[in-house]
């Protein structure tokens, strides 16, 4: 199953479509630590808390394309800005967390009433995975392709049911995205350093270098206590095969399998909604807040991860076995490494090379699909840059700006990002 792109009307319309954003911030003290009060935006619908309370989680509703989304995006931030202001609270531009006294210092993001469940699930994950790893924060890029560019595909697919197309459409998707989610960590990593205080309870002021371009897509980052495998043969076999999961207790709800790509039902994400077959998008879960643009994410980078989506819709891949799977995850793990010589990607079918080479051949495939049109290849180039030179990579810059002194500098860095909001 792939996107037809040869077809003239496929091809003239496969930009077509809609984007999503979900952005996670700290609040901090004007000193770097995380912040105590309240959450600010009770009630709103876009602005809300990821796991802790001062861990701010901003939404945007499905935009045209990735602009408007940052532009929905941005004027969120500046609401946002303004009230902290009046707080003497900043937003911390980092993936990797600010000063942590201890675990106390990290206060489980407080739901009650109907949301009393979103309290007691945050209450569980603390117990089990510790609360440090929760302090990390990123970015989720959620994409939809247009109904209509879908319903020709379809048929020209001789598919008859259009939503069990669609459901499969983005199954197949998710299965090619999780084969290539190395490349998203690479290209986009911007977290390499962090304060001692996350490694050495007490201690803090110091910059550590992590080792890593990106710690939270690193072995040391956010991941389940065991490698799932799942079914990407269709829907029910997907559904079946994270329930397998829950049912020998080893996630108690969906959401907890944390994978760097989910396929998502409008509204909740339940494996009833799944099991519908009401599939509505595919969401990217491993990019990191950049923190050299205000709104963390570079429109650059978000037309990048919409032209990567659409090259892997248009081309052919074989089914992912489960080793394969095994593989991909150790794939997206090894491209968190700071040096993209060492690190070594092995994808099905192909002899495993560098990180660094494996980009440049799958950048050449993307130019070649859009090679008659002059947006997409400057959008390729400005990543094509960043294989060609060190020193134009995130992971690079941040530890060149911060590496000597990542409070300090960090926070010179969010107030400089307030006053740009004008704040």
């Amino acid at each position: 199953m792939r996107l037809h792109v040869e077809d003239p009307f496929i091809r003239e319309n496969m930009k077509e479509g809609k984007t999503g954003l979900e952005l996670e911030f700290h609040r901090v003290t004007e000193t770097g630590n995380l912040a105590h009060s309240p959450h600010p935006f009770p009630g709103s619908e876009y602005i809300d808390r990821d796991f802790s309370e001062e861990q701010m989680e901003i939404n945007t509703p499905p935009a045209k394309n990735p602009g408007k989304a940052l532009g929905f995006l941005e004027k969120q931030l500046a609401l946002i800005h303004r009230k902290l202001d009046k707080r003497g609270e900043l937003l911390w531009p980092f993936s990797n967390p600010p000063i942590i006294i201890d675990e106390n210092d990290i206060p489980v993001a407080k739901y009650e009433g109907e949301k009393l469940p979103n309290y007691h699930y945050r209450l569980y994950l603390a117990a089990r995975y510790g609360k440090y790893k929760m302090t990390y924060s990123g970015i989720h890029f959620n994409y939809s392709f247009s109904e209509e560019l879908l319903a020709a595909n379809c048929s020209l697919e001789g598919y008859e049911d259009y939503d069990a197309y669609k459901a499969q459409f983005y199954l197949n998707l998710a299965e090619k995205a999780l084969a290539y989610s190395w490349a998203v960590v690479a290209l986009l990593a911007a977290s390499p350093v962090v304060d001692n205080s996350f490694y050495e309870q007490g201690k803090t002021g110091e910059s550590i270098f992590t080792g890593f371009s990106s710690l939270r897509n690193s072995e040391f980052g956010y991941w389940n206590p065991f490698l799932p495998v799942l079914s990407y043969e269709n829907i029910e076999d997907y559904v079946e095969s994270i329930e397998n999961y829950l049912e020998q207790g080893l996630l108690i709800e969906a959401r907890e399998l944390y994978y760097p790509v989910r396929i998502k039902p409008a509204g909740r994400y339940t494996l009833d909604a799944l099991r519908s077959g009401k599939i509505s998008h595919i969401e990217l879960r491993q990019v990191d807040l950049d923190p050299f643009v205000r709104s963390g994410l570079d429109l650059r980078d978000a037309e990048f991860l919409k032209l990567f989506l659409i090259w892997l819709a248009s081309i052919e891949m074989p089914p992912l076995t489960a080793y394969d799977q095994l593989q991909a995850l150790q794939n997206h793990k090894a491209s968190a490494a700071y040096d993209w010589d060492l690190a070594r990607i092995a994808l099905p079918g192909k002899q495993a090379d560098t990180l660094k080479n494996h980009l440049s051949d799958m950048l050449d495939e993307m130019k070649q699909l859009y090679h008659d049109d002059e947006e997409a290849l400057r959008i390729l180039a400005y990543q094509q840059q960043k294989v060609d030179d060190e020193s134009k990579r995130y992971a690079n810059m941040v530890r060149e700006a911060y590496g000597d002194d990542y409070i300090r500098q960090g926070l010179v860095r969010a107030k400089k990002i307030r006053e740009e909001f004008d704040v």
